[in-house]
C-alpha cells in the first residue's frame, strides 16, 4: 500500500544547525492493520508521518501510495487515500461538528447534500458522536472532539488513517475509547499511529516500527494486540451504590447512594396529556440521553479487548469512486465567510484594518486627482498654443526687412511681426486675479486663473466682430480678448459673478502691463484663436520688457515730442566724447537710422548740475566770510576781530547757507525725475509731500526747518547741537508716506527708470524698433551683441492668416539661415511637440510622484492586512492540513478581499467621488484644481480595486509557500 524508499529529509540544510530528521528510511506497509510508529521525543516519529500524509516534502528518496508518487498532486492523493487524525483536532472553531465531517467529503469532490448527510450520520454514529452534529467542537470535551476528528477522517472510507499522537491530551478513559476506534478501524484499514506510549504499543498495535535519530532501529511484529479497557470518567456504575426502593401507588422509586440530610423536593403534575417534573432541591443534574453522563449496571471491570468489542459499521460508508477531486469554498460559502471574517468580527485589529482601507481610497483619490493635472495638460496641448504663429530667426537687417515688407502681402498670409529672444516659443500664458477690476487693483483672492494666448496688436484686430464691450479709442493699458480666450477664462472662472462676456470687462491682468500698470480687458471680439490684442505702443513697450535689444526709450514717456526719424540722447558725465554722437549726428539703431537733435546730460548730484549748468556757490565759510565784509566793512580780513565776527555769523545763521546752496535744487529734482523711478521725487512731484526733497539736504537742515516751523527763526548752530536730538527727524515722514503709497508707486511710476545713455525716439519708430533687428550704433547698445554691432540670437514672431502658405514662404526665403546652436524656425507643429515633449516630462514626474506615493500607502496596506491573516493563521493551517487545495484558499481570501473592499474601499471610493463632483457642481475651481473626468475616475477605481484584491491574496500567497506541516509548527498553533 505504501512503498518508502531511500526517504531523506533535512532541517537546515546547509546550515550549522542542519538536521537530518529522516535518515534514509525504506520501508513496505501493508494495506490493513494497525502501525506504530514508535520512539522519544524529537526522533523524527511526526515528520515521517506529516511526510507519509503530503503535510510536509522531503529531500530524497520515493514515498508512494498505491503507486502513486505523494509528490506529485499532492492535495488530491491526500484527500483520496489519507485520512489524519491530529493531536490537537485541528477542528474549525467556527463551524459545527457536522460541517467539519462534511469538510472532508467535500474535499473529495462530493456534492450531493443527502450523500454528505447519510455520511456524516454515519461517521458520527461509528464514533458515538451522532447526537452532538450541531454542536460547535468548543462546546465538546477532549475526547468528543477527538471523536469528531476521527469521524472526519473515516467518512470518506480512505485507505490510510495517519494517527499523530491522538490521545495525547486524552484521560485514560477517553484514550481506550479512542484507541479501541482506531483498532476496530484498523480490520479494514491501514492506520499508521505515531505514539511514545510503549502501553499503547503492546495493546494495540500489529506492527511496530522503532525510531532513532531519524533511522529505523527496529521492525516487530506484535503478534497478540489484547487491547485496553478503562473506566469511563464520566460514568456511574449502579452495582457499586447502596440501593433502597420506594413505592406507592403512582411512584416506583429507585435510589442509590448515601441518604441525603434533608428529603428531596420533588413535584410531579399529570395534566393528562403530559407528565411534568419540577425539582425543588438545588444542585440536581437531570441524565438524559444528550447528557455525557453515562449509567452503568453493575460495577466496573477490565475487559480483555482483544475480540473487538468496539465495532465500526463502515457499510454506509463505502470507498469514493471517481477522479474528481473537490473544493471546500465556493462562491457563496466564501461570500459569507469574507461578511463574518470582516464585519462580524469584532476585533480590534478588524475595525483598524477598515478604517485604514477606506482612508486608502480616500487618499489614492485625491493623490489621483492632484496628480493628474498633467494628464488634463496633455489632452488639452492642442488648445495651448497657436496654430498661426512662427518664430523665425533673425540674424542681420536683411533677414528683418524681407519680414518687414511680407506683413500684409497676400503671397505670405503674414499679418503681424514682432521680435523676441531665443526662448518661449509658445504662447503668453495671460494671468487674472479675481477682484482686480478697475475701480481697484487689490485682490480679493489669492490664486489665479489664466489660460494661454498669442500676442497680437490691434491691427490685427480690426473687422473682428465685437460681442462684449468696447473696442474704441483703446488705451494703452487696455486690451481686448478673442472670444475662444473668454470662453478659457469663463470655464475656469469659479465666482457666481463672472459666467459671462461682459463680466469679464474691467478685468485686470496680473502680468500684462503697461508703465507698471495692470492692463485692463476693455472688450471682447469674435475669433477662434485664443488672442490678446493691445495697441501698437503697449505691444512695443511689451517687446522692449521682454527683449531690451537697444537703449531706446518712449518720448511720451519723457513729455517730449519728436518727429520720427530724429532722437535725444540722454547720457552721463563721461569725459570720453568720442564714444557718443555729436548733435546733428545721424546714427543706426537697429537697422534704423536717425538723425541726433540734442543731447541731455544725466547729473547724478546736485553740485554736478551745478556746475553743468553754470551755477556757482560759495562754500559754507566763504559765504559767511562775504556776509560779515558786507555787513562789517570796516573791519580788515583776516584780522583777529574778522574772523570772531565771521564765526559769530556762522553759528547764528548757519542754516541760512541751505537756503542759499539749495536755491536750484528743484530745477536739479525735476531734470533727474525725468529720467529715474525715484520714489521720493515721485512723491515730491506727484503727490505733493515737499518733505520728500530734504532727503537730497543736508541730515540737518529738516530738523532746523521744523524748528523754524515752531519758532519763527532758525535755531543758531551751538543751539541745535543740543536740541536736535529733541527735534523731528525725516525719517518717520518716509516711512509712512512708503506705506500709505507703496502700492500705488509700483503700480505706475516704477517702470520709468532708464539705462544710461538711452535714445529717446518718437511713437511710431519705437513701435518699428519692436519689429526689427539690424547694425545698432555702439552707445546704444543692450543686451547680448556680436563683434560686428548685430544683435544675436533675435527671432521674429510671425503671425499668419494662412499658416501653410506662410509656412511654405518662409522654408523658400529662409532656408539659407543657419545658427550654431539653435533651430532657426519653429513652426506650429514644433510648438506642439514641444509641449508634448515638456507634458510627457511632467507626466512621467507625476506617475513617478504617484506610483511612490501609491507604492508606500500598497505596503502600509499589504502588511496590515498580513497582520489581520496572522490572526487566521490557526484556521488556514488546519484548512491545509485536512486536504484543502491552496487554489481554493487563494479564491476565498480574495472572495473576501472582494468583500472587504467593496464595504470599505468601494464605499470611501464613492464618498470622495461625491463630494468631487459635488465640489465641481459649486465652483469651477474644483475642476482647476482636481483632474476626474468619469473615464479617470473608473481608472482610478479599477486601480484601488486591483491594489486591494492584491494585498489582501499576497499575504495568503506567501503563506501557502510553506507546506501544511510548516504552517502548522511556523506559527505554532
Amino acid at each position: 500500500m505504501i512503498s518508502i524508499k531511500g526517504l531523506d529529509k533535512y532541517f537546515n540544510k546547509g546550515k550549522q544547525n542542519e538536521i537530518h530528521v529522516i535518515n534514509n528510511v525504506t520501508l513496505e506497509l501493508p494495506e490493513r492493520g494497525m502501525v506504530a510508529v514508535f520512539g522519544k521525543s524529537g526522533c523524527g516519529k511526526t515528520t515521517l508521518l506529516n511526510v507519509l500524509g503530503g503535510l510536509d516534502g522531503y529531500s530524497s528518496g520515493t514515498v508512494e501510495i498505491d503507486g502513486k508518487s505523494i509528490a506529485k498532486n499532492t492535495d488530491d492523493i491526500r484527500n483520496r487515500y489519507v485520512g489524519y487524525i491530529f493531536q490537537n483536532y485541528n477542528l474549525s472553531k467556527d463551524e459545527t461538528c457536522y460541517d467539519n465531517v462534511a469538510a472532508a467529503l467535500r474535499l473529495v469532490g462530493i456534492t450531493d447534500e443527502a450523500v454528505i448527510e447519510e455520511r456524516v450520520n454515519a461517521a458520527l454514529k461509528n464514533v458515538g458522536m451522532d447526537k452532538y452534529a450541531k454542536r460547535k467542537p468548543d462546546t465538546l470535551s477532549g475526547g468528543q472532539q477527538q471523536r469528531i476528528a476521527i469521524a472526519r477522517a473515516i467518512v470518506k472510507n480512505p485507505r490510510i488513517i495517519l494517527a499523530d499522537e491522538p490521545t495525547g491530551n486524552l484521560d485514560e478513559t477517553n484514550t481506550v475509547l479512542i484507541m479501541n476506534l482506531l483498532r476496530a478501524i484498523a480490520k479494514d484499514h491501514l492506520v499508521i499511529l505515531v505514539t511514545h506510549e510503549a502501553k499503547l504499543v503492546d495493546y494495540y498495535c500489529d506492527k511496530v516500527i522503532e525510531l532513532a535519530d531519524g533511522e529505523i532501529k527496529s521492525i516487530r511484529d506484535n503478534a497478540t494486540p489484547l487491547g485496553f479497557s478503562g473506566r469511563d470518567k464520566n460514568g456511574i456504575y449502579l452495582g457499586e451504590l447502596e440501593r433502597s426502593d420506594h413505592e406507592s401507588e403512582i411512584l416506583d422509586v429507585e435510589y442509590y447512594g448515601e441518604r441525603p440530610n434533608s428529603p428531596i423536593k420533588l413535584r410531579i403534575i399529570n395534566d393528562g396529556a403530559k407528565v411534568y417534573i419540577s425539582l425543588g432541591t438545588p444542585k440536581i443534574e437531570i441524565v438524559d440521553d444528550t447528557s455525557e453522563i453515562k449509567i452503568y449496571e453493575g460495577i466496573f471491570e477490565q475487559k480483555d479487548t482483544s475480540d473487538g468489542v468496539d465495532e465500526i459499521d463502515m457499510s454506509k460508508l463505502p470507498p469514493v469512486t471517481g477522479k474528481k477531486v473537490g473544493s471546500l469554498f465556493n462562491l457563496r460559502s466564501s461570500l459569507i465567510s469574507g461578511y463574518a471574517a470582516n464585519f462580524k468580527r469584532h476585533k480590534r485589529s478588524i475595525k483598524t484594518l477598515r478604517r485604514c482601507m477606506f482612508l486608502f481610497a480616500l487618499s489614492i483619490v485625491i493623490m489621483a486627482c492632484t496628480f493628474g493635472s498633467a494628464f488634463r495638460d496633455l489632452m488639452m496641448a492642442k488648445d495651448a498654443y497657436s496654430h498661426n504663429t512662427f518664430y523665425v530667426y533673425t540674424p542681420n537687417k536683411e533677414a528683418s526687412d524681407k519680414l518687414l515688407r511680407a506683413v500684409g502681402d497676400e503671397s505670405t498670409g503674414v499679418d503681424f511681426i514682432r521680435t523676441q529672444g531665443p526662448y518661449g516659443f509658445s504662447d503668453f500664458s495671460a494671468s487674472f486675479r479675481l477682484g482686480m477690476f478697475e475701480t481697484f487693483e487689490l485682490s480679493a483672492f489669492d490664486s489665479d486663473f489664466y489660460t494661454n494666448a498669442v500676442l497680437l496688436d490691434t491691427t490685427v484686430a480690426k473687422g473682428l466682430e465685437l460681442v462684449a464691450g468696447s473696442n474704441e479709442g483703446l488705451k494703452d493699458d487696455e486690451i481686448l480678448i478673442s472670444t475662444k480666450m473668454a470662453d478659457a477664462l469663463l470655464e475656469k472662472s469659479y465666482v457666481g459673478y463672472i459666467s459671462s462676456y461682459s463680466d469679464l470687462i474691467g478685468l485686470l491682468s496680473t502680468n500684462l502691463s503697461s508703465d507698471g500698470r495692470s492692463a485692463r480687458i476693455a472688450g471682447v471680439v469674435r475669433s477662434d484663436e485664443s488672442a490678446v490684442y493691445m495697441s501698437e505702443i503697449a505691444m512695443a513697450k511689451h517687446v522692449k520688457r521682454t527683449l531690451p535689444e537697444s537703449n531706446t526709450v518712449l518720448a511720451g514717456d519723457f513729455d517730449m515730442t519728436l518727429d520720427s526719424g530724429k532722437t535725444v540722447l540722454i547720457r552721463g558725465m563721461g569725459t570720453d566724447n568720442n564714444s557718443y554722437p555729436a548733435k546733428g549726428d545721424i546714427i543706426t539703431i537697429q537697422g534704423l537710422p536717425l538723425e541726433v537733435t540734442d543731447i541731455v546730460i544725466s547729473y547724478l548730484k546736485y553740485s554736478d548740475w551745478l556746475s553743468g549748468n553754470g551755477h556757482t556757490k560759495l562754500d559754507i565759510d566763504a559765504y559767511f566770510a562775504e556776509r560779515t565784509s558786507a555787513e562789517f566793512p570796516e573791519l580788515i580780513e583776516g584780522s583777529e576781530e574778522y574772523k570772531a565776527k565771521a564765526a559769530e555769523l556762522k553759528n547764528s545763521y548757519y542754516f541760512e547757507y541751505y537756503d542759499y546752496y539749495y536755491t536750484e535744487l528743484d530745477a536739479f529734482l525735476r531734470s533727474r525725475y525725468l529720467y529715474t523711478a525715484d520714489m521720493d521725487l515721485w512723491l515730491y512731484f506727484e503727490k505733493g509731500k515737499p518733505e520728500m526733497k530734504y532727503t537730497y539736504y543736508e541730515s540737518d537742515y529738516y530738523k532746523a526747518v521744523k524748528y523754524r516751523e515752531i519758532n519763527g527763526h532758525y535755531p543758531a548752530k551751538a543751539e541745535f547741537d543740543l536740541v536736535s536730538d529733541k527735534l523731528p527727524g525725516i525719517d518717520d515722514l518716509k516711512n509712512e508716506a512708503y506705506y500709505n503709497y507703496e502700492n500705488e508707486y509700483y503700480s505706475t511710476i516704477y517702470s520709468r527708470g532708464i539705462t544710461i545713455p538711452s535714445y529717446v525716439v518718437s511713437e511710431s519708430d519705437y513701435v518699428t524698433l519692436s519689429k526689427r533687428v539690424g547694425e545698432t550704433h555702439k552707445s546704444a547698445l543692450a543686451g547680448a551683441i556680436t563683434g560686428s554691432g548685430h544683435m544675436s540670437d533675435t527671432f521674429t514672431v510671425v503671425h499668419s492668416t494662412d499658416p501653410a502658405l506662410t509656412e511654405a514662404w518662409l522654408r523658400r526665403e529662409f532656408s539659407d539661415i543657419t545658427h550654431e546652436y539653435h533651430k532657426t524656425m519653429i513652426t506650429p507643429a514644433d510648438v506642439y511637440e514641444g509641449i508634448i515633449r515638456d507634458r510627457r516630462e511632467e507626466i512621467v514626474g507625476s506617475v513617478i510622484s504617484l506610483v511612490v506615493m501609491m507604492v508606500i500607502m500598497s505596503l502600509c496596506m499589504y502588511f496590515i492586512m498580513r497582520s489581520s491573516m496572522m490572526n487566521r493563521i490557526k484556521e488556514i493551517g488546519i484548512y491545509r492540513a485536512i486536504g484543502v487545495s491552496k487554489r481554493n484558499l487563494v479564491f476565498r481570501f480574495l472572495i473576501e478581499a472582494a468583500v472587504l473592499a467593496a464595504m470599505t474601499v468601494l464605499l470611501g471610493y464613492i464618498a470622495i467621488t461625491a463630494f468631487i463632483y459635488i465640489g465641481y457642481s459649486i465652483s469651477p475651481l474644483v475642476s482647476e484644481l482636481l483632474f476626474y473626468p468619469i473615464w479617470y475616475a473608473l481608472v482610478v477605481l479599477a486601480l484601488i480595486l486591483g491594489i486591494t484584491l492584491v494585498c489582501g491574496i499576497l499575504p495568503i500567497v506567501f503563506l501557502l509557500r510553506k507546506t501544511p506541516s510548516e504552517i502548522l509548527a511556523k506559527y505554532d498553533i
